[in-house]
């Protein structure tokens, strides 16, 4: 009979989700141990870029020191370009068709101050076989002797007030943990599928390759760059085309490590000869003498589906076990930890008895809503690849006109300018993969553990990219920089790592901090209150936040451990706060759903 052994939670995966949740549990104090049937970490060059949202989660929960020392320096993530070639001495060789900058560029412009301006940090970029190790030192740092590679999960049940799962080492030495809960954070392979989850979507839209390779190609590349598209203008078919990204561990040209993307037709028998892809490479860039020491190649399928459930019984499934999309925009890995982040709080107030077990059913109405949004979007910034090579020359099936089409392209003549300037506005549109401000910040939830004021909803930027900050419930609460004392902190600070909340209000809101009082003397809640205003403890130092926070002199303003906004009160109380304290109650409760403002 196998050892069984008590824990609040067993995380399933020890990937980017399942380590970023590790580590949120350990702040908030929950006792659990994960499990990865792996032995090591990722050995893969994918999941590369940390949007903003992702990087100031990491930086309120104490992540972020090495992967600053190790991240892409913004300077060479600035902008993405569609290029011919690196080598070669042909008139269509080494051309750069178009490029745009990217998450911010770095050149001082309205949409590069608006990335400095709207978080406390800028995007990052680090492949997942450097990010994850440093991931897992952290996980257990926090977690010493539960944290468990070389483990596989065997078989798990549900009981009804406890879930067994049962693992195995790999000298095929069997335990059993009794759990309160069970997080999937497994990729979907094996937990989801037995509990008869089902992926809802599309697959096996295209056969993609990466060659994760080494090489020195200092002579050719743009510092600036963070990925270029290289277009063949002679086989005119997207699927001898490619794209390259560096790798790091240096940026820039003097990168050390690349990854080469390309696709291929999910009909095309070829698909797995990996001894022609190097070759192909080389032909590609036209560089065929490039030393190139290739580390891995991996195949992978695009597809985009949605799981119809991320909760059953005492079972939360999270990152790609919820949901699966195109890369494109990078919504994988930084859709998997906010997801962590938001189950960890909620099973942190739950397992502590500071809040009903209710508050969990919050996690599926929350995340599954951001988890379709996001696959929606790869697939949507996927396909829109397919009017830009359309716009280039690579339609199948029309050789002769493509070749015209990518010649008239370099042609110095009114038309040649002219197509080449339409071609630069068609390039423009994938804007929506490399500016995607306000998927990446913008996103919220309609319904979940918030309760509404009534106001009426926010503008939204249709093609996701203008961010627009607002405080109204189910939205990220907008950064800004305030003071206190000699020190200058975020919004976002407010909560940090702590399994509390914060308050936000002004010099007339004494009401709220009374009100804070009585919800930790009889809930047991955290209420950090934080006055901003030239009179308050906290003063606004860039002058900022007055024009962000949305509410009259007086009004309050709740955040949750995520930095989400729960609950606002536009104008100051009525009641000598207590409109805060049913509001606690109601969220404590996880009893939102018929509530509002209106009716508190």
């Amino acid at each position: 009979m196998s050892e069984e052994i008590e824990t609040p939670v067993v995380i399933v995966g020890g990937g980017g989700c399942g380590l970023t949740l590790s580590c949120f549990l350990s702040n908030y104090g929950v006792a659990h141990v994960l499990l990865e049937k792996h032995t090591t970490t990722s050995i893969l060059p994918k999941a590369h870029y940390l949007n903003q949202r992702t990087m100031e989660i990491l930086r309120n929960h104490d992540l972020v020191k090495e992967i600053l020392q190790k991240t892409c320096p913004p300077r060479h993530m600035s902008q993405v370009a569609w290029q011919t070639s690196l080598g070669g001495s042909g008139l269509v060789d080494r051309q750069v068709i178009h490029k745009f900058e990217c998450f911010g560029g770095n050149n001082g412009t309205e949409f590069a101050e608006s990335y400095k301006r709207d978080a406390p940090l800028r995007s990052g970029n680090l492949p997942l076989f450097r990010l994850e190790p440093i991931l897992k030192e952290l996980a257990e740092k926090r977690n010493p002797g539960n944290i468990y590679f070389g483990y596989q999960l065997v078989d798990f049940t549900d009981e009804g007030s406890s879930v067994v799962a049962r693992v195995s080492d790999n000298a095929g030495l069997e335990r059993s943990y009794r759990c309160k809960y069970l997080i999937a954070a497994d990729g979907g392979r094996t937990i989801g599928p037995k509990l008869g989850i089902k992926m809802e979507g599309l697959t096996n839209i295209a056969d993609m390759v990466s060659v994760h390779f080494s090489a020195d190609l200092s002579e050719y590349w743009d510092d600036r760059y963070f990925a270029c598209h290289f277009i063949n203008g002679e086989c005119n078919t997207v699927f001898e085309s490619g794209a390259i990204v560096p790798m790091g561990p240096n940026w820039g040209r003097h990168s050390k490590e690349w990854v080469f993307h390309c696709g291929f037709a999910m009909d095309d028998q070829n698909r797995h000869d990996d001894a022609a892809l190097i070759p192909r490479i080389r032909q590609l860039l036209k560089v065929p003498d490039l030393e190139m020491d290739v580390h891995k190649i991996s195949h992978w399928t695009i597809e985009k589906v949605l799981a119809d459930k991320y909760r059953v019984g005492r079972v939360f499934l999270a990152g790609d076990a919820g949901n699966r999309r195109p890369p494109t925009t990078g919504l994988g890995l930084n859709t998997a930890i906010e997801d962590s982040l938001n189950i960890a709080w909620k099973l942190a107030l739950a397992l502590k008895g500071e809040a009903s077990e209710s508050i969990l059913d919050s996690y599926e109405v929350e995340r599954r809503a951001v988890g379709e949004i996001n696959s929606d979007w790869g697939l949507f910034t996927f396909s829109n690849s397919t009017v830009i090579n359309t716009a280039l020359g690579l339609i199948p099936g029309e050789r002769e006109a493509n070749q015209f089409r990518f010649q008239t392209l370099f042609e110095d003549t009114d038309k040649g300018h002219g197509f080449r300037a339409q071609v630069a506005r068609i390039i423009d549109t994938q804007a929506i993969e490399f500016c995607a401000h306000g998927i990446e910040l913008g996103f919220r939830y309609p319904k979940g553990l918030l309760l509404h004021d009534g106001s009426l909803p926010v503008n939204r930027d249709p093609l996701g990219l203008e961010y627009y900050p607002t405080t109204q419930p189910g939205h990220r609460l907008p950064h800004a920089w305030i003071e206190l004392g000699d020190s200058v902190m975020s919004t976002h600070d407010l909560v940090s790592n702590k399994l509390g909340f914060a308050l936000i209000t002004d010099s007339e809101g004494c009401d709220w901090a009374i009100a804070a009082k009585n919800i930790l003397k009889n809930r047991g809640v955290e209420v950090v209150v934080a006055p901003i205003g030239d009179k308050c403890l906290y003063r606004d130092y860039d002058d900022r936040w007055n024009g962000l926070k949305e509410i009259q002199p007086g009004g309050a303003i709740l955040v949750r451990p995520d930095n989400m906004v729960a609950w606002r009160s536009i104008y100051k109380s009525r009641f000598g706060g207590k409109e805060l304290e049913v509001a606690m109650d109601l969220l404590l409760l996880g009893d939102t759903e018929e509530h509002s403002v209106a009716k508190l």
